[in-house]
This record gives structure tokens, C-alpha cells and sequence, in this order.
């Protein structure tokens, strides 16, 4: 087969070295639209064909595959030209592929492939350094730390320079005594190379990740004597503080450091993340903020500031700060998000309804955003765009098509419209005929108009299509209890449920409730004490108390509802059932019910 000549790859270096630092632009509309064409990739190959042609190793396809991953490189496309060249090289084994590919796949964080490339170098040049720094630092990504550390003691043994505390960063979620392994590896290193301070920094780290305080402050004390005090030594110090519990020393240590080294950026970053973490937000505000008026381009550590003032409700200062998250295009999901809360909580509502309808289906709020869009929507009586948003969603995307309308009905249900909910639920139950969540959002709402029957016939629905699914269980029971005296069906319908969700406290609460209307009084208080010490909501003291007073237990009954008013003063089925079984003659009244809400 004819083949190319090697001196033209040669031609290509000046777009190596160009390329060799090239990072993904932050900007996607920065990018082409196109890939490289086919008349630029002939240009050079013309250009490299004035050269005497001679037959090496390449062939054209080969060639064409590394001029088309380097201008993919130069014009953005760092994912294509990684794969280009990473594929070249296991099919070349050159070892000039070798490592141009790992300077690609390095900028895309693809692990895998970047091991797989730094063996491949070992096997062509077995002394060299960087791949077993590259295997290294790649089998730490992994979680393989004892295959690491080989690779790094080799590059410690050929002269090159290795930070191990890039190894105690990620232990901290380590058994102890698969830390303690390592511990022992990191001291046999530590005897070959006693000048590396990094090794002294992670052995405190890591013994103070298994707990053994005094073993890490005795670490840090040997690397502070043998090399003196640094802007990391500070660090691990304030880490071992706050660790013992002893958050203000911690504090003070930083804040010294800071002092210090007021251009240390990682000093201020941590002094405000532990500011963070012992909830003094005003003051770590205010180191996020000196960061930011620093590097007003850092996106990142604005975003901190934001869930900050998000956090102390200070609006004014946040708001601005989410809407330059925005047009920086950094996290936009979350700003966009945060934004809309803002919005509405001063009842913009329309503005607030177009961010929440800007995040996308990969965020973790976006069926959060969904529910609010119904609600905006619906309060604004904006009924035939609430539907026509759904079905958008639900055409864009079937797996949304049955959740949608839920909170559509949901939103118009919390409006009082319930005969429009009702016809939402229908239409999407013709649809979708065994959708459990549209089946039980049905049944609730079948609940709030009294329709017994409807619930009743979701509800075993639900259990016929899930046998297993205790909330339906439980509510159909509970529903009994307290709309019929059907009471045995209820019991044997609880007791499932209880039986697959034994530590619910609300179907605990539906078990003690059945119970009294069976009579089983004792056995009643047992379990509404279990479920008012686990949950002490006021429907659940309700039940307790009059259980409590039918059983002779007037006092404790009174103190229960007591507690539970000075909680829930407005709580109807607590002041109802206290006027229902309290007499009502003067002498025989043991308390008021305005006494006790006073």
C-alpha cells in the first residue's frame, strides 16, 4: 500500500505546539458550525506534497485522521480531535501519536483512555517519566490507589516532582483500614524520599481522616520543622482544628494565614468555605466578595456568593448577581432557578415564569420548574397556555406526557378549581389508564369533593397494578376509617401497609386510629404514642388525645392537645375534638379551650 511520507507529519508541528494548550471555549456560540473542510485539510496536504515524497509508516487515511483531529483541536472541537487521535494511536502505536493523543484526551478528562494511552507508552519508551505520572494521577481519578502509587514512586526515584496530597484529597471516603494500607505504602515512600514535604502533609491528612488526631498534628509538626511554615501547612492546620471540634482556632489560624498571604486565592477560598460551615454567612460573604472584586471573572466563586445571600434572604444582592450568572451563561439551570424564586416572591410572576421555563430537563429542578410553571400559570388564568405547555412537553418527551398534567391538576386544585383539575385527570387517565401517579393525584382530588366511590375505585386500582405500594394501601384504609364503619376492611388493609412501611409514622397513625374505632383501645394508644413521638403533627395529637380521654387518661389528654395547640393554634380538628368530648358543664370542665391556646 502506498504510504505517506513521515516528514509530512512533520509540516503539522507548528499546529502541535499551537494546539498543545488548547482548552474548550466557555462560549458555544463561539464555536463553527462546521468541521474543518475538506479544502482546508487539501491546502496543507498540497502544501506538504511540494516536499519530496517518500514511503513511511502512514497511511493517507491515517494522515488525513491527525490533520483533521489538530484543526479540530484549533477550531474547538476537543472531544473529536481526542478520539481522532486517540483511536490513531492504538491503531499506529507510534509513539509520537502516543503522546500528542494523551495531550488531547488529557483536556477531556476520559480516564480510561488516558491510562490506556500512558501504558501504551510505557510499552514504546519504558524509562520515560510523564506516563507514569499521567498512570498515576489517572488511577487516583479511579479510586485505585495502591496501583497509583508504583507509578508515582517511580517518578519520585527519576527525579520528577509528585503533590501526594492530591492522594489525601481523595481518601476521606475510605474504610480505615484500607487508609491504614495506604498510610503504611506513603512511609515506606517517605523513607526514599524524606525531602518530599507533600508526603508529610498527607500523612496528617489522612491519619486525621482515620481520627487519629495526635498521630496528624505529629506529621504536620515534622513537616513544619523541617521545612517551615507555608500557606498549606496553615491549611491542614485549620483542617485538624476544626476537626477536633475546635472551630474558632480553626478560624483564627485562617484568618491569620489570609493576613499573611493576602494573594493567596486558596487561603480566602477556604477561609470563607469554613466561615461557611461554622454558618457565620455575613462574614464569609464578605471574603467571597473581596475574591470576586479580585477576579470579577470568576463565575464559580459569584455562584457561592449567590446561595450565600440566598441563604441570609438578601435579594437585593442576589438577584443582580444570578442575572450576571446568566449572561456568562454559568450555570444557568441553578440561576435561572433562583432567579424565578426571587421573582416571585415579589409576585413578578410573568418574569418569573419565563426563567423557570428556561431550565432544562437535565437539571434536578426542572420538575420543580414544571410545578411552579403550573401554578404561574393557573394563577395568572392562563389555562389554555398551561395546556399547551403540556403538550409540548408531553410531544417532546413521552416519559413527561403523564406527569405533566398531574401538576397541572395539582396547581389548579390549590386554586379551588376543582371540576378543571378533574377534566385534566380524565383526559390524561384516557391516555394513560394505569398510571399509578395520575390514578392517586384522581383519588385525592376524588377525596377533596367527597366522591368516595372514585377514590375508592382509584385506590384499588393502584393496589391491583401494585400490590406492594403502601401509600395507596394506606389511604384507601384511612379513608375507610373515617368515611365508613367499615372497620375490619380497613384494619386488614392498614396492617398491610404497615407491613411493608412498618416505621411510617402516618400509616402508624391510621393503625392506632382503626384501632379505636375497633375498640382495641391499648393497644390504639400504643401506636398513636409511636406516631406523635415520630411525627408530632396536630391531626396525629388529635387522635392520641381522644383516645387518651375515652380511656380515663383526662390529663394526659389535655396536655397533648395543649402541646399540640401552642404549635397549631389554628388547628380545627384539635379544638373540634376537644369540644366534642370535653363537658361542658362548669364545675366538671377541666379547661377551657381558650385557656389552653393562652
Amino acid at each position: 500500500m502506498k504510504t505517506l511520507p513521515i516528514r509530512l507529519l512533520l509540516l503539522v508541528s507548528p499546529l502541535l505546539v499551537a494546539c498543545a494548550g488548547i482548552s474548550a471555549p466557555q462560549d458555544d456560540s463561539s464555536l463553527p458550525d462546521l468541521p474543518p473542510s475538506e479544502s482546508e485539510v487539501a491546502a496543507l496536504e498540497v502544501a506538504a506534497l511540494k516536499e519530496e515524497i517518500e514511503y513511511g509508516n502512514f497511511t493517507r487515511e491515517q494522515l488525513e485522521i491527525a490533520l483533521l483531529s489538530e484543526f479540530g483541536g484549533m477550531r474547538g472541537y476537543l472531544p473529536q480531535a481526542a478520539e481522532g487521535y486517540y483511536e490513531l494511536a492504538l491503531e499506529t502505536r507510534d509513539l509520537s501519536i502516543i503522546k500528542r493523543a494523551v495531550e488531547f484526551v488529557s483536556a477531556t478528562a476520559n480516564t480510561e483512555a488516558l491510562a490506556e494511552l500512558a501504558s501504551l507508552w510505557l510499552e514504546k519508551e519504558p524509562d520515560a517519566l510523564q506516563p507514569h505520572l499521567v498512570l498515576g494521577y489517572q488511577l487516583m481519578e479511579q479510586g485505585l490507589y495502591i496501583r497509583a502509587l508504583p507509578h508515582l514512586n517511580t517518578v519520585m526515584d527519576q527525579g520528577g516532582q509528585v503533590d501526594f496530597t492530591a492522594l489525601s484529597a481523595r481518601t476521606f471516603a475510605l474504610e480505615n483500614r484500607q487508609r491504614e494500607v495506604l498510610i503504611t505504602e506513603l512511609e515506606g515512600i517517605l523513607d526514599r524520599h524524606p525531602e518530599e514535604p507533600t508526603l508529610y502533609y498527607a500523612l496528617s491528612q489522612m491519619n486525621d481522616q482515620s481520627g487519629q488526631s495526635e498521630s496528624a498534628a505529629e506529621w504536620l509538626q515534622i513537616a513544619r520543622a523541617r521545612f517551615g511554615d507555608n500557606s498549606r501547612t496553615y491549611l491542614i492546620e485549620a483542617q485538624l482544628l476544626q476537626n477536633m471540634g475546635r472551630a474558632e482556632d480553626a478560624e483564627v489560624v485562617l484568618a491569620n494565614a489570609v493576613q499573611q498571604y493576602q494573594n493567596n486565592r486558596l487561603l480566602r477560598y477556604s477561609y470563607a468555605q469554613l466561615l461557611v460551615q461554622n454558618g457565620k454567612l455575613a462574614e464569609a460573604a464578605a471574603e467571597f466578595e473581596m475574591l470576586i472584586a479580585r477576579e470579577p471573572q470568576d463565575m464559580e466563586t459569584l455562584y457561592s456568593l449567590v446561595l450565600i445571600n440566598l441563604e441570609l434572604e438578601d435579594y437585593s444582592k442576589a438577584e443582580p448577581q444570578l442575572r450576571a450568572l446568566i449572561n456568562a451563561r454559568h450555570r444557568l439551570n441553578e440561576a435561572h432557578y433562583y432567579l424565578a424564586i426571587i421573582l416571585e416572591s415579589r409576585n413578578d410572576l410573568a418574569e418569573a415564569l419565563t426563567h423557570y421555563q428556561q431550565i432544562s430537563r437535565q437539571s434536578n429542578a426542572f420538575l420543580a420548574s414544571q410545578r411552579q410553571i403550573m401554578r404561574i400559570m393557573v394563577q395568572l388564568q392562563q389555562f389554555d397556555e398551561a395546556g399547551e405547555w403540556s403538550q409540548q412537553l408531553a410531544a417532546s418527551d413521552q416519559r413527561l406526557a403523564p406527569i405533566i398534567p398531574a401538576l397541572e391538576a395539582e396547581a389548579l386544585v390549590n386554586q379551588g378549581l376543582e371540576e378543571r383539575a378533574s377534566i385534566v385527570l380524565d383526559r390524561a387517565l384516557t391516555q394513560f389508564p394505569d398510571n399509578i401517579d395520575l390514578l392517586f393525584a384522581r383519588a385525592l382530588l376524588s377525596e377533596r369533593l367527597d366522591n368516595l366511590e372514585m377514590l375508592e375505585r382509584d385506590l384499588r386500582q393502584i393496589i391491583a397494578l401494585s400490590p406492594e405500594d403502601a401509600r395507596a394501601l394506606n389511604h384507601l384504609g384511612y379513608a375507610l376509617t373515617i368515611r365508613t364503619n367499615r372497620y375490619q376492611e380497613a384494619l386488614d388493609l392498614i396492617e398491610r401497609a404497615i407491613a411493608i412501611s412498618p416505621d411510617d409514622p402516618a400509616i402508624i397513625d391510621s393503625l392506632g386510629w382503626v384501632q379505636y374505632k375497633l375498640g382495641m383501645l391499648e393497644q390504639s394508644i400504643v401506636n398513636l404514642r409511636r406516631a406523635y413521638a415520630a411525627f408530632p403533627d396536630h391531626e396525629v395529637a388529635a387522635h392520641l388525645g381522644e383516645v387518651l380521654w375515652v380511656n380515663g387518661q383526662q390529663a394526659e389528654a389535655l396536655q397533648v392537645w395543649q402541646s399540640a395547640l401552642e404549635s397549631f393554634p389554628d388547628s380545627e380538628i384539635v379544638t373540634e375534638a376537644m369540644e366534642r368530648l370535653m363537658p361542658q358543664a362548669g364545675d366538671q370542665r377541666a379547661v377551657s379551650i381558650r385557656d389552653i391556646r393562652q
